[in-house]
C-alpha cells in the first residue's frame, strides 16, 4: 500500500515567490491498486511521482510504502523496490549495453554486488522466455546494443526491465506520449497485461483522458498542486470523457484544455 500524507513541495523562482508544485497532497492507494492522474500541465502530476521516487526531498508530508516510512530516503534506494517507465523511450536504459546486459542489470536491482559470473544459462533461458512475451521479437536479440532499437521497442525493453522483479511500485510517466499512436497501443496492452498478471500497485501519469478511464480502477485528477477529484467503482465505470471533461473545465473555470487531453483511440 502506498500513503501519501499532506505531502508538499515549492521550487525556487528565481528570486520571486517560490512556485508550489505540491499542496497539502493526500492519496491511499491499496496493494494492487492501479491509478491514473491527469491534470493540466504544471498541475503537480509528475512532480508527485518524482516525490514519490525520491527525486528531490519534499518540504513536508511523508511517503509510506507497504508500512514503511521512505520520505528520506535517497532515490537509488528506492530503485530497488520502486520501477519507473519515463516518458522519453531513450531515458529507462543503456544505449550502448545490449539488450542482455541491460536486463540482467534490471534483473539484480537491488541485490548486492559481488565476484560472480555475470550471466548464466538459466538466467540467459529466463531472459529469453520474458523477451518471448513482449511478441517483438527481441528475445532474438539479445546480443544488439539497445541504441539500434526502435522507440516502440525500448520503451517496451525498459517497461520489462521495471516489472520483472515485480517491485512495489511501478510509476508510469506519460510512458507513452512520445510514441506513435499504434505503438503507444501495443505498448499499453502490455502494460495492463504486466500489471494485472503481476498484481503491481501502480500510479500512471496521461494527458489522455480515454486512457484515463479505460485503464486502472482509480483516476485522480491534479489542478495547480492538488487533488481535486478522486473517482473510482461504479461511479468511476459509468463516467465517460465528456463527464471528465466538464469536471475539468469546472474546476479550471475556463474553456481552454490541454489538447492532448482531448485525444480518445
Amino acid at each position: 500500500m502506498l500513503e501519501i500524507r499532506h505531502l508538499c513541495k515549492a521550487f525556487p523562482a528565481g528570486g520571486l515567490t517560490p512556485k508550489i508544485a505540491l499542496q497539502d497532497v493526500n492519496l491511499t492507494v491499496p496493494t494492487g491498486s492501479f491509478v491514473t492522474i491527469i491534470g493540466s500541465n504544471g498541475a503537480g502530476k509528475s512532480t508527485l511521482l518524482n516525490a514519490v521516487a525520491g527525486v528531490f526531498p519534499v518540504d513536508r508530508g511523508c511517503v509510506m510504502l507497504n508500512g514503511k516510512d521512505i520520505t528520506f530516503l535517497p532515490e537509488h534506494r528506492r530503485a530497488a523496490f520502486i520501477g519507473r517507465v519515463f516518458q522519453n523511450p531513450l531515458q529507462g536504459t543503456a544505449a550502448s549495453m545490449t539488450v542482455e546486459e541491460n536486463l540482467v542489470m534490471a534483473w539484480r536491482r537491488g541485490e548486492r554486488r559481488g565476484l560472480r559470473r555475470g550471466i548464466t544459462a538459466g538466467l540467459r533461458r529466463q531472459i529469453r522466455d520474458r523477451l518471448s512475451q513482449l511478441g517483438l521479437g527481441l528475445e532474438d536479440r539479445l546480443h544488439t546494443a539497445v541504441g539500434f532499437l526502435s522507440g516502440g521497442q525500448r520503451q517496451a525493453l525498459t517497461l520489462l526491465m521495471a516489472t520483472m522483479t515485480r517491485p512495489d511500485l511501478l510509476l508510469l510517466d506519460e510512458h507513452v506520449a512520445a510514441l506513435d499512436p499504434n505503438t503507444a497501443q501495443q505498448i499499453l496492452y502490455l502494460t495492463e497485461k504486466m500489471v494485472a498478471e503481476e498484481g503491481l500497485t501502480t500510479l500512471m501519469v496521461t494527458h489522455n483522458m480515454e486512457h484515463a478511464l479505460r485503464m486502472g480502477d482509480t483516476t485522480i485528477m491534479m489542478h495547480e498542486g492538488e487533488i481535486v477529484l478522486n473517482v473510482k467503482g461504479t461511479k468511476r465505470a459509468a463516467m465517460t470523457v465528456h463527464d471528465l471533461l466538464n469536471q475539468f473545465k469546472r474546476i479550471r473555470g475556463e474553456q481552454l484544455l490541454d489538447d492532448r487531453m482531448l485525444l480518445a483511440d
